[in-house]
Formats: C-alpha cells, structure tokens, sequence
C-alpha cells in the first residue's frame, strides 16, 4: 500500500519533494489518483444539487403510514438547511476509496478538508447531525400517525361492536316473539284440529246410534205389518 504522502501526492493535496520519484509513478499510485478523481467527480457541486420538494400540508387525518418518502423530501420537510458539502457527498467520496484501509481512507479525508476552503468537516458533521436529527423527527411523526390509526381504529371497532350487540339483540328479542307467535299458532291450530276431529268422531257415533234406532223401528213395523197382510198367493 502507498503511503499516506504518496496518497496526498495522488489526491494533488500536497507537492512532492521528489521530482524523479513523481515522474516515475508506480501502477498503485495511478490507480489511487484515478479513484480519487472518480469520486470527487462523483459529487456534483452544491448549486447542482436540486432543492427537494416539499409537499404541502395537509390538516386531514393521516389514513396511514407514508412509505417510500425520498430522504430529501423529509429532510425538506423537516427544514434542514441545504449544506455546501452535504454528508451524502462525502459518502460518495469515501465510497470511491473503499480500496484503502480505514485509517488510511479517514486520513486522505481529513487532508482534503485541510487543502480545500470551501468546505469544512465541521460543516459536513453540523449537516450529519441535522439531517440524523430530522429522521429521527419523521419517525416520530410516523409513530404518531400509526397510533392515531390504531386509537381510531380501537374506537370504531368498539362501536362497531356496540352496534352489532344492539342489533343481535333487537332481532333475538324478534325472534323469540316470532316464536312465540309460532308456538301460538300450532297451539290454535291443533286445538281446532282436536275440536273438529271430536266433532267428527261425535257424529260418527251418532249417526250409528240413531242408524241402529230406526233400524229396529223399522224391524218392529215390518213384523207388525206383516201380522195383518194377507198370505202371498
């Protein structure tokens, strides 16, 4: 691995001392250099950066959870300040030296930030901390949201309930009148049927009786009649 000097020689933060040793660069320093540019060039400068969008309010109740929200919308809402050097670019260019070891990736870093006035670490952790910051705000705010859907939901649930106890109970109370017009009804009819088959059975009886009566008065006329007619020829 290069040293750091060489590193810095690479990133063109400091001037070599070496004049043959620069002209002659050996194959890991080229392609450190070429790293370290990719990745600076990786970042566009701050006034290209477009400003998020932000949504606009809204009084009406959240139905639900928010998903997929870009960071820089919630970071617009939230009002974070744009940052000159914004902590995303500084991940782009610490990605672009993901071949060098840490110490020796945080200290090319910590050099930039020395050799380049128009940004300043301090500034980049100030953005790191706002924008940490924000997230953390928005979480909250999604909590809110879903516990407000879920009290709102707790409440309609129970009156939902409440409703549904108090019609079950309207129409059981239906229902056992109903049945009790049912049980009225088959109590009617059978007394009817009982009363009518009685009727039936007691003309039945009479009918035999009085069949039976005038069956034998018939029997005693005919004889009597028969005393006094005069022999068949």
């Amino acid at each position: 691995m290069a040293s750091l000097k060489k590193i810095l020689e690479a990133a063109r933060l400091i001037e070599s001392t070496e004049p043959a040793a620069r002209e002659v660069a050996s194959t890991d320093d080229a392609e450190l250099d070429a790293i370290i540019q990719r990745a600076a060039a990786a970042s566009p400068p701050p006034h290209e950066v477009e400003p998020a969008s932000v949504a606009p309010a809204t009084t009406e109740t959240p139905q639900g959870i928010e998903e997929g929200l870009a960071f820089a919308d919630i970071f617009a809402r939230q009002g974070v300040a744009a940052a000159q050097f914004p902590i995303e670019r500084l991940l782009k260019l610490v990605e672009g030296l993901r071949t060098l070891d840490p110490a020796t990736r945080r200290a090319a870093v910590m050099a930039m930030d020395v050799a380049d006035e128009t940004w300043s670490m301090e500034q980049v952790l100030g953005d790191a901390d706002a924008k940490v910051a924000a997230l953390r705000a928005h979480q909250r705010e999604l909590q809110t949201t879903a516990d407000s859907v879920v009290q709102s939901n707790k409440a309609r649930i129970l009156e939902l309930e409440r409703s549904r106890d108090s019609t079950v109970a309207e129409l059981r109370q239906q229902i056992a009148a109903l049945e009790a017009q049912i049980q009225d009804a088959l109590g009617a009819a059978a007394a009817e049927v009982a009363k009518l088959q009685s009727q039936s059975e007691s003309n039945k009886a009479a009918l035999s009786r009085e069949t039976q009566r005038i069956d034998a008065h018939i029997l005693n006329i005919d004889e009597l009649a028969a005393q006094f007619r005069p022999p068949a020829k």
